[in-house]
């Protein structure tokens, strides 16, 4: 896919790296349009594995909507090894697969992060370090309102058993701030668990994005079979590390 990106356009509105909306331009001129996943940290001894389900209501610039759908499997073991998927969207109503794009694995103790592409079937090793965790992030980001962002604690609730505690945050863009014509509001509301330190829930609603909702389904708090953490055979291997 590398070979085919002539302009790559990340569209992240607001401070949530979790659910950016991203283009790249092809060759011939067709613009292909993804929402990145939820966050996961590499933190050790927090294993699980869980399904993430992402829905998106484009809306349309002469009026309704387009819904489309995807789904990740992610995964992540006591040594803190994250391993996730990259989907493309599918029509909400079509009961379709969504096609497998890509999947990494990211390993805090050997340092490195692979990412293998379904369509050429090869892999890249290049180094990694793991971000800080969505604790810390989560305790900086709420440590007050500023005047274009309003936060307030929706207080606590279970999801798939676990306590979360939920954040609604407000985003006011104003006119001409970013070229915006008129003034651009963002509602944001997240579900965090502690326990993983990541979100299990996340919704946004913006006028240029529409309504995306990313939700942590089937999870197992369980260590994952090591085939989770394999390279298929076939697939050849390119190590990129210090270069």
């Amino acid at each position: 896919m590398r070979a085919t990106i002539l302009v790559g356009v990340s569209l992240c509105l607001g401070v949530a790296v979790f659910e950016c909306r991203a283009q790249s331009m092809t060759a011939d001129g067709n613009v292909h349009t993804f929402i990145q996943g939820i966050e996961i940290p590499s933190i050790a001894n927090a294993p699980f594995t869980a399904k993430v389900v992402v829905n998106w209501e484009e809306p349309l610039s002469g009026g309704g909507t387009i819904a489309r759908t995807y789904y990740t499997m992610v995964a992540r073991d006591s040594q803190g090894r994250v391993r996730r998927e990259t989907r493309s969207f599918v029509a909400a109503n079509s009961g379709a697969e969504p096609p497998l794009r890509t999947f990494s694995i990211n390993d805090p103790v050997a340092g490195t992060r692979t990412t293998c592409a379904t369509t050429t079937m090869t892999c890249t090793t290049t180094s990694f370090q793991p971000s800080v965790s969505l604790t810390d992030e989560a305790g900086a980001s709420l440590a007050g309102n500023s005047a274009n962002v309003k936060r307030v604690s929706l207080g606590e609730q279970l999801i798939d058993s676990m306590r979360v505690e939920g954040t609604r945050e407000v985003s006011t863009t104003s006119a001409g701030e970013r070229g915006n014509s008129r003034v651009v509001i963002t509602n944001r509301e997240t579900w965090y668990s502690p326990d993983l330190e990541m979100d299990l829930s996340v919704s946004r609603d913006n006028p240029q994005l529409g309504q995306v909702t990313l939700s942590v389904t089937n999870l197992v708090r369980a260590e994952p079979a090591a085939s989770w953490f394999a390279i298929p055979s076939g697939y050849q291997m390119e190590n990129t590390r210090g270069q």
